[in-house]
């Protein structure tokens, strides 16, 4: 995790204090997120998420906040849609490319 996914996160979260308590309970979000997330959208176990995502970034920051309140079940079933088609572009955006060179 990077101190830009905290601070997007805390932000998301609105919060404005720093307190160590509340960090490692931000950071525990962003784990439990991410591994959720991951499997879902076809994202390596690694994968670490960042604006640089696209379409999933918005996504994770929304799973983080319903999963602040304890309510990731909630949260998927109210981001169905978005969940299958952020699924597809990073899927899509895994597929080897022909670079057009075949035989």
């Amino acid at each position: 995790m990077t101190s830009e996914t905290l601070s997007a996160v805390k932000r998301k979260l609105s919060i404005s204090w720093d307190d160590q308590q509340t960090d490692l309970r931000v950071a525990d979000v962003i784990d439990a997120t991410t591994a959720w997330l991951n499997s879902r959208l076809g994202f390596p176990a690694a994968h670490s998420y960042s604006s640089a995502d696209g379409e999933p970034w918005p996504l994770f920051l929304n799973a983080c906040l319903y999963e602040w309140s304890n309510a990731l079940d909630a949260f998927a079933d109210s981001y169905a849609a978005e969940i299958r088609s952020c699924r597809s572009v990073v899927l899509a955006d895994q597929q080897p490319t022909d670079d057009g060179g075949g035989a």
